[in-house]
């Protein structure tokens, strides 16, 4: 199954809250397999915890935007998992269609704006270099501010991490998710 084994029921006082302290407040699904992996390490979850919660909470990049970035680094990562939390339960918040979803692992384009297209680009560039050229710097401020293009550069980075953690832990796509595109 996975290679840490998540955290088993019945849980203490402490872990039912941090377990339940993650995601969307009017998820309905369980909580993520993912996070009970993650309460073995309390300290650790919790920290995790608050950053992730930063990039929703008051964020001021938009949410198509952060979640399109999102679905693109999960998808040049190979992490079917994240990937398909976010295309099952965040893309229809954000607006982001199934076709749009599956498009950010095949590369395809179903008609993505210019500045859609920029973006993408952005985090192609961000997983290849770790950077962003100037180039690329000053085409993401024609329609982000420099607030903006922080919180996107933290998402792209934050979500590489989890993605990492959930690819190195195993984790299996769970069967409220999306799965990969046929290809």
């Amino acid at each position: 199954m996975t290679r840490v084994a998540p955290l088993a029921p019945p849980w203490s006082d402490e872990d039912a809250t941090g377990i339940n302290g993650w995601g969307h407040p009017d998820r309905t699904y369980e909580p993520l397999l993912l996070v009970r992996c993650l309460q073995r390490h309390p300290n650790l979850a919790a920290r995790l915890r608050k950053l992730g919660e930063s990039l929703y909470v008051d964020a001021r990049l938009p949410p198509r935007l952060r979640t399109i970035a999102i679905l693109r680094i999960c998808a040049l990562v190979r992490c079917e998992y994240e990937w398909g939390g976010q295309a099952a339960f965040w893309g229809p918040i954000a607006g982001v269609s199934n076709d749009e979803c599956d498009a950010l692992v095949t590369g395809d384009d179903p008609g993505w704006s210019p500045f859609e297209r920029v973006l993408i680009a952005a985090v192609d560039e961000i997983e290849s270099t770790g950077s962003l050229s100037e180039e690329t710097w000053k085409a993401l401020g024609d329609s982000l501010d420099d607030e903006q293009r922080m919180e996107l550069l933290i998402a792209i980075g934050w979500y590489r991490t989890i993605c990492t953690l959930c690819n190195g832990m195993a984790l299996p796509v769970e069967g409220w998710m999306r799965r990969w595109p046929s290809a």
